[in-house]
């Protein structure tokens, strides 16, 4: 996938757990603890930023990959296209 960091594919149930675990708390701090990175990251300018949690507990503001493999859900577009339109708070 472009622009997110390729990671050997989990094959146990931990494994699979801690990758799933990872990702959420990262995703968690994006939106919580670390808000006002997040906010400057969503650049209005950009088409269809996508917010990205990562197996090792961060979180990247990036483009959307071109292709999902199957096994995944399609990714959420646009999570910069009511920036403008809101206060910083909301």
């Amino acid at each position: 996938m472009k622009g997110v960091p390729q990671h050997t594919a989990p094959r146990t149930v931990e494994e699979v757990f801690s990758d799933y675990r990872g990702r959420r708390v990262g995703l968690i701090k994006a939106l919580t603890t670390e808000v006002e990175k997040f906010y400057e990251q969503c650049d209005s300018e950009k088409e269809s930023l996508c917010l990205y949690g990562l197996p090792n507990e961060t979180w990247e503001v990036n483009l959307p990959v071109e292709e999902v493999p199957p096994e995944l859900p399609e990714q959420a577009l646009g999570i910069n296209f009511a920036r403008d339109g809101m206060q910083e708070k909301d």
